[in-house]
């Protein structure tokens, strides 16, 4: 049933209830303080649930940063190797090198009723409508007495052959609606293929690359990080987001704050925020037009700025959670701007590092209206508008179907709840990908790339730091009887530069050597301080060899292949992660198009040939969707897909039928090339080969040469007459592939 009817028989039943008298407006205050109340204790309390993995991204976020954990390594004045740093830009590098390529892809549904889908039942109803147009074309004509004109005498079709041509019409008819219904789904897929990649183009402030490329670093860096979907209109209020479409909505919005604080009397003609607007105002006017847009966001929440439930058993997907919050930092001015609302004194001050300056240790503390909370006053009272930032929570709850946008510290909604701003069959329009996902049912958070090397990373800095002491120690030192050797004498002698005369007090006869003695100290065994342990270990661990990360030690071919094959295993492995978090984007991404995008709106994007539909969302959604081609963020072995091609080309081209069409394009994937096949192709003209066959089969053929004849005399089949080698056996040498060298 639809869900309009659902709701139709709702407020049906709805209205046959007598309506209770009206809550006062009192009464209603205490009802919304007190669901906002509930919405922030619930945040906090998930919030402190998952305190221990916030702190454990912020203490990772720190060693990628600076390549040790201060905790157990004092990196400000002991050596470093940043080895986590060339970690995680490597692994960003191979895993995300590209946008992705989506296509359309049509579910598959049975489309016909009375034809098999065989091209033999298809070819016999053509021969029989044709057969029956024949038999009425070839009966006699008789004149019709009355007006005289010919009228064809049609013939008695036998019974057994009339339930025959019936059933080619219905055959016939049958695959040509079937036909139609496909071509249309298919030319909606190519229309959302180029609505999509035109979404992803226009993110900003950062384009779409740039913030996945982040995302991919985050996930590696804090062990998961996520995506936000959501969709700017032209008309009504902005998506309480990071990130939106670049117009002039945000300006807008801001000389709209400082209209009203003007017209209130907050701004006197001479604050600077006065000169502010009238500077505005004037370069507004001269503007020749203001630019709205609307389209699909993407937006990057930081990994510790979303916070799941506390009953949340898989961060994808949000398994067995209930809600879901982001947070957000903006000043009292966005928030006026963002919501229309100005929260004043009533919230709870943050500074820019996300710390409050007040106790948290109360998850129900809100403010009241005269800017001081019911368990005390404010630690460090905001002075002004512009000091402090406030704690936006952007609530979604499942049981509810509804978003509840809350301050903290603030006793009221900053926007009325309401159903989530786009619709996506989770619900949340929030996706989570994670790269090192284990089974542990006490612990959510999978550990990330930084936590699996913290140990290799420390062992390392630990041994170059006790290499450069053992260095340091072994510098030549020397001792002598005190009262034997002058201060004067040891000053001298320890400050003389090389290659340098240094004039001393002793008695002639009595030699240096004999006044000082060699400290003897071990030397520096190299040995001692072998890193090689710690990169197999890092290899093992996230699937990174040695070669990737600058130095190569000596190996073998056969060493540095299997190492080779372990860090492509790994690799796979991230990049299917990659490919299925990209594919549940751009299928979210589709449904929030399709419903939000109109026709206008369509073919001014994807041109006046786009196909939209008309009919229910439910009827296209369950049609099409939106799939991520495999591998197509990483960077390819080019080298080998193009003699993977090569070597099945051959075979490929003896197949009757080819569509030369697919053939070519996929030959100008392979190659990576972005030339455009529509404007190459005459379909009325023949290909190269048939010409050249048909060149060779005009005069009369021959008798066949032999294999090394000319080709005009070896048939139509030309060089391929030749000898070949075995089935098989694509004969000769290839090139090698990468190199044996070490």
């Amino acid at each position: 049933m639809a869900l309009s009817n659902i709701i139709g028989d709702e407020i049906d039943e709805a209205e046959a209830v007598p309506v209770a008298e009206s809550t006062p407006d009192a009464e209603q205050a205490e009802n919304e303080k007190a669901q906002v109340l509930k919405i922030q204790g619930a945040v906090k309390a998930d919030k402190k649930f998952h305190e221990k993995a916030f702190e454990q991204m912020r203490s990772d976020m720190f060693a990628a940063r600076k390549g040790y954990d201060p905790k157990t390594y004092p990196g400000a004045t002991s050596y470093v190797a940043p080895i986590t740093r060339s970690l995680i830009k490597s692994k960003t590098d191979s895993l995300y090198a590209k946008n992705p390529k989506a296509t359309a892809k049509r579910k598959e549904t049975l489309d016909f009723v009375v034809w098999d889908e065989t091209p033999q039942s298809l070819q016999m109803a053509f021969q029989t409508v044709q057969m029956a147009q024949q038999m009425m074309a070839a009966a006699p004509q008789q004149v019709d007495l009355v007006t005289g004109e010919a009228v064809p005498d049609v013939p008695q079709i036998p019974p057994e052959m009339m339930q025959a041509f019936q059933t080619a019409q219905e055959v016939i008819a049958d695959y040509q609606q079937g036909t139609a219904r496909r071509k249309d789904i298919n030319k909606l897929g190519k229309t959302l293929e180029i609505l999509y990649s035109q979404a992803l183009t226009e993110q900003k402030p950062v384009d779409f690359k740039t913030g996945m490329k982040s995302l991919v670093r985050r996930a590696l860096t804090n062990g998961v990080g996520y995506v936000e979907l959501d969709f700017q209109r032209q008309y009504g209020p902005r998506p309480g987001m990071t990130e939106r479409l670049a117009d002039a909505r945000t300006r807008l919005d801001h000389l709209r704050v400082l209209q009203e604080r003007a017209a209130e009397g907050e701004i006197e003609n001479d604050d600077a925020e006065m000169y502010e607007l009238e500077t505005s105002i004037a370069a507004l006017e001269k503007e020749p037009e203001v630019i709205l847009r609307e389209g699909l966001i993407v937006d990057f929440p930081p990994s510790t700025r979303v916070i799941p439930h506390s009953l949340c058993k898989s961060l994808v997907g949000f398994i067995g959670a209930r809600r879901i919050t982001i947070e957000y930092l903006f000043t009292c001015t966005e928030i006026q701007e963002l919501f229309g609302v100005d929260i004043k004194g009533g919230y709870k001050a943050y500074s820019l590092n996300g710390k409050s300056d007040q106790d948290t240790a109360s998850a129900n503390m809100v403010a009241d209206e005269d800017g001081a909370n019911e368990y005390g006053p404010r630690t460090g009272e905001v002075k002004d508008k512009e000091d402090g930032l406030v704690c936006v929570w952007k609530h979604f709850d499942k049981p509810s179907g509804l978003v509840y946008y809350v301050a903290d510290g603030h006793n009221k909604w900053l926007r009325p709840p309401a159903p989530p701003n786009v619709f996506v069959e989770d619900f949340w329009p929030v996706y989570a990908i994670t790269f090192n996902d284990v089974e542990d049912e006490n612990y959510l958070w999978p550990p990330s790339d930084v936590q699996l090397i913290k140990d290799q990373q420390h062992g390392i800095n630990s041994s170059r730091q006790g290499q450069k002491e053992h260095r340091k120690a072994a510098r030549p030192r020397w001792i002598g009887a005190k009262g034997f050797v002058g201060e004067e004498a040891v000053k001298t002698i320890a400050s003389a530069e090389p290659f340098t005369v240094s004039l001393i007090d002793k008695e002639p006869q009595a030699k240096i050597n004999d006044m000082l003695e060699v400290i003897k100290v071990p030397g520096v065994d190299p040995n001692l301080y072998d890193t090689s342990p710690y990169v197999t270990d890092m290899q093992m661990s996230v699937g990174m060899q040695e070669a990737q990360f600058g130095g190569v030690a000596k190996a073998t071919a056969t060493e540095s292949a299997i190492a080779a094959n372990s860090t492509a295993s790994t690799s796979n492995s991230n990049v299917d992660d990659l490919d299925a978090f990209l594919t549940v984007l751009a299928r979210a991404s589709g449904q929030i198009l399709l419903r939000e995008m109109s026709e206008e709106q369509v073919k001014r994007i994807a041109g006046v040939g786009a196909f939209w539909p008309h009919q229910q969302l439910a009827d296209v959604a369950d049609e099409i969707y939106l799939e991520v081609q495999a591998g197509s963020t990483g960077k390819p072995n080019q080298a080998i897909e193009i003699d993977n091609f090569n070597k099945v080309a051959p075979i490929i081209l003896q197949i009757p039928g080819l569509n030369k069409h697919a053939f070519l394009k996929e030959a100008l994937r392979r190659l990576d090339d972005r030339m455009d096949l529509t404007e190459m192709f005459d379909d009325q003209a023949p290909s190269i080969i048939a010409q050249n066959a048909m060149a060779s089969a005009a005069p009369p053929p021959a008798a066949p040469g032999e294999p090394g004849a000319a080709p005009e005399a070896q048939g139509g089949q030309g060089a391929d007459n030749a000898p070949k080698p075995p089935d098989g056996d694509p004969g000769g040498s290839d090139a090698a592939f990468g190199s044996n060298q070490v």
